[in-house]
């Protein structure tokens, strides 16, 4: 352990020194602080990695064969928090009909539609449920995709969804708004705007602390009496170039971005990124909103976010609605952490993924009204608002607070609240509207009791943490048997053999999950499942009795398919394109062996992975014995050597499926086909570049006696002996395409180039 510790302090050491060397080049101070705490964080993220090289495997039981990969986690909503859709989520609120929630600009509310926000934010603040969600934040070893990489926007996107469910079960007609601060932007002194005053944000005392308004008083989850603030030290408000840069963009590496680029990077950091400018709000608030590890203690933490997802969605309304869900950027280590690529579990929200937050289902939570703008009239639909027209073309402004700077507007603007502006400052002339309190059934309820998921995963997670597994073997008990594990604390009694742990569990039963999700089921729904007549101790204990019962503790088909694969690699270049496209859930036990990389079922730690480098030493001497003709392998594995480095829309062109004999689609394939086999992609010829359109397909390989596939035909890149189509290799790299030498035949750099042809296998070549 000292060791280890020692490694970790030289570690970060290392990489602050890197980290300032980086973020010297910065513009502004602002963003070289932000640069920092962004390399601060992909540093203590990588410190602690969310798996290792090896992937986690769960405990054998005794006569079975030796499991070969891990389970996946279930797909089922066992809280509110993941639900999708409103019928789940009136599932957990006694079956009332919700609407879709409608998240304005927090000015645009009415006067009792902000008092109903305020009140539903305070009472999960008293329920313990604010704090809990503020904690995810804090602490980039649980979630380390929050920061730091392509993973800010989904990640965000996920995470005050989770908020918002909070506030509904509170106050089912609350949504989540959002702050523009583009309008506190257009004042010679943003921090005067009415947002921090009692009736909005609150406001603070001279020492910065939150004292007036309904969030006085919170106390934060580092221990402090008051929320902190220092308004206007740094940073500023969006702006609307930040904004018309970002929608602008078409790649994805400018859409999401590497805030952190390790040296090997290719992509610099750009202060135009999101991540960046929206970092300037957190600093212009200052305080606990500083600070990555305190912001989500401040209340407009949300209404910040809120506002960058709606920015981030008024991209995705640019895009068609495939490409919004397939859209992100090339896996890369130099560039961002492994908690940042496509496929990795988007901790700490197991079971979604980071590809899970590009889905096009949370508008059928809640959409965004638009913008407050001009049209809207002289005060832009708001009555804490004004248009102003003093500074170029019109925009909405916020009013300025009594006592406020309200000097440089010249056409009449009606710039203060409730008062006028005289001599260069606000004084009140009228007086304030009492806010209306929300009805007596929203703050007289009882407090939402706070949803606890806390289950295990496999049938057989009680009698192994009984035998000591939860020490032996953490990395996959600590996930899959959190309750046995103690990692959480159920509401139910885990000794009770035939019990529905989860009260939708007759709801779930009635949708086939009995047979979809037998491993969480058959442990957490054994009633409604009929699986009470076979006790876990027959199943799990060995002998006779597991033999028996083999078929309840897998997924169909009975036995899973060999994996050969050796150590943490990728056999196929195609692999996070399919990643990308779900295929490591739908597809689970082939991809978990063949793309455990993309999948995130482990993390290189002698290489590089995504750089356009070679990932194992012998890759020359490959090369140079002709692997990369003969071998799929070689194509992900030595890029280099192989010359394969590709960008996202090369890598689609590439793995595409078409081929001579016609296109295979969804509709020409049996219905019944295993889901244990490699994907087959197709895309339209006629398509290029961003309007690319993929088309899932697969095929059934050949299996043995033992039920373990002896192929696996892919269209596209072969794997195991399969075709390609040799015309699209030419394309991409054509027929001149450099190959690395061995040393000893680079020395003379005579060596006739050969051209490229199509792989005949996969997987390592022989050392």
């Amino acid at each position: 352990m000292p060791f280890k510790l020692l490694f970790v302090l030289i570690l970060a050491l290392f990489s602050l020194t890197n980290a300032q060397k980086n973020c010297a080049s910065a513009p502004t101070s602002a963003f070289r602080i932000l640069c920092e705490q962004l390399h601060r964080w992909d540093t203590n993220a990588r410190a602690a990695p969310p798996v290792d090289d090896k992937i986690p495997l769960p405990p054998a039981i005794p006569g079975l064969p030796a499991p070969t990969l891990a389970a996946e986690i279930a797909p089922v909503a066992a809280t509110p928090y993941q639900c999708m859709d409103l019928q789940c989520l009136s599932s957990y609120l006694g079956g009332r009909q919700l609407n879709k929630a409608i998240r304005k600009e927090y000015r645009m509310l009415s006067d009792m539609e902000r008092s109903r926000f305020h009140a539903a934010m305070k009472t999960i603040k008293q329920n313990g449920e604010y704090d809990k969600i503020a904690r995810i934040h804090a602490d980039p070893t649980i979630g380390g995709g929050a920061h730091g990489g392509p993973a800010f926007l989904p990640w965000h996107r996920e995470y005050i969804k989770r908020l918002e469910i909070a506030l509904r079960q509170v106050d089912p007609s609350v949504a989540l708004p959002y702050w523009d601060s583009t309008i506190e932007d257009r004042l010679p002194t943003p921090k005067d705007s009415h947002m921090f005053t009692t009736d909005f944000m609150g406001e603070t005392d001279a020492a910065g602390n939150l004292v007036k308004g309904d969030f006085a008083g919170w106390r934060t989850t580092t221990g402090k009496a008051n929320v902190l603030r220092k308004l206007g030290a740094d940073g500023h408000g969006f702006r609307d170039t930040e904004i018309n840069w970002f929608l602008q963009q078409t790649s994805p590496e400018m859409i999401f971005g590497y805030s952190a680029p390790q040296q090997g990077c290719t992509v610099t950091t750009n202060y135009n990124l999101i991540e960046y400018t929206h970092g300037n709000i957190h600093l212009f608030i200052g305080g606990d909103m500083a600070e990555q590890s305190t912001a989500a203690n401040d209340p407009i933490f949300f209404l910040l976010h809120s506002f960058v997802d709606f920015i981030w969605e008024m991209k995705r309304q640019q895009q068609a609605p495939f490409e919004r869900e397939q859209m992100y950027p090339m896996d890369n280590t130099q560039c961002a952490s492994a908690s940042h690529f496509g496929s990795a579990s988007m901790r700490p929200f197991q079971p979604w993924t980071n590809r899970d937050g590009l889905s096009n289902r949370y508008l059928d939570l809640y959409e965004y009204a638009p913008r407050p703008n001009c049209m809207m009239g002289p005060n832009c639909g708001s009555k804490y608002l004004f248009c102003d027209r003093s500074h170029g073309a019109p925009h909405c402004a916020a009013q300025v607070k009594p006592g406020g700077n309200c000097t440089g507007f010249r056409s009449g603007e009606d710039v203060c609240l409730n008062g006028e502006c005289r001599a260069g400052k606000c004084v009140q002339t009228e007086k304030a509207t009492p806010t209306p309190k929300p009805p007596k059934s929203t703050t007289g309820s009882p407090i939402t009791p706070v949803h606890v998921s806390c289950y295990n995963e496999h049938e057989c997670c009680g009698t192994w943490a009984t035998k000591g597994e939860c020490r032996r073997n953490p990395t996959y008990m600590n996930l899959w048997c959190k309750a046995s594990c103690g990692q959480c604390q159920p509401n139910y009694n885990l000794a009770t053999e035939c019990l529905d742990r989860h009260k939708n569990c007759g709801q779930w039963s009635r949708q086939g999950e009995c047979n979809k999700n037998q491993f969480f089921m058959t442990e957490n729904c054994r009633k409604s499942c009929s699986k009470c007549g076979v006790s876990r101790a027959q199943v799990c204990g060995g002998g006779a009795g597991s033999k028996a019962n083999h078929n309840r503790v897998t997924q169909a088909p009975p036995k899973q398919a060999k994996c050969t694969s050796p150590m943490c690699f990728n056999e196929n270049l195609c692999c996070q394109l399919w990643g990308l496209m779900g295929e490591c859930r739908k597809n689970a036990a082939w991809m978990t062996c063949n793309c455990r990389v993309s999948c995130g079922a482990c993390i290189p730690q002698n290489y590089a992975f995504g750089a356009c480098a070679d990932y194992h030493p012998q890759c020359g001497l490959w090369a140079g014995r002709g692997e990369c003709q003969k071998n799929g392998w070689m194509l992900e594995n030595c890029k280099a050597s192989c010359d394969t480095c590709v960008s996202f829309w090369e890598l689609r062109q590439m793995c595409r499926g078409s081929q001579s004999g016609g296109r295979r689609t969804r509709r020409s394939l049996s219905s019944s086909l295993a889901a244990e086999y490699a994907p087959a992609i197709e895309f339209d010829d006629e398509l290029i570049g961003p309007e690319l359109f993929s088309r899932m397909a697969r095929e059934a390989a050949p299996i043995n006696e033992y039920n373990e596939t002896t192929a696996i035909p892919l269209k596209g890149i072969s794997v195991v002996g399969g075709d390609i189509n040799e015309e699209h290799v030419k394309n991409l790299f054509g027929d001149q395409a450099q190959l690395a030498k061995p040393p000893s035949a680079a020395a003379n750099g005579n060596v006739k180039k050969p051209k490229r042809k199509v792989p005949e296998s996969y997987g390592m070549p022989s050392v």
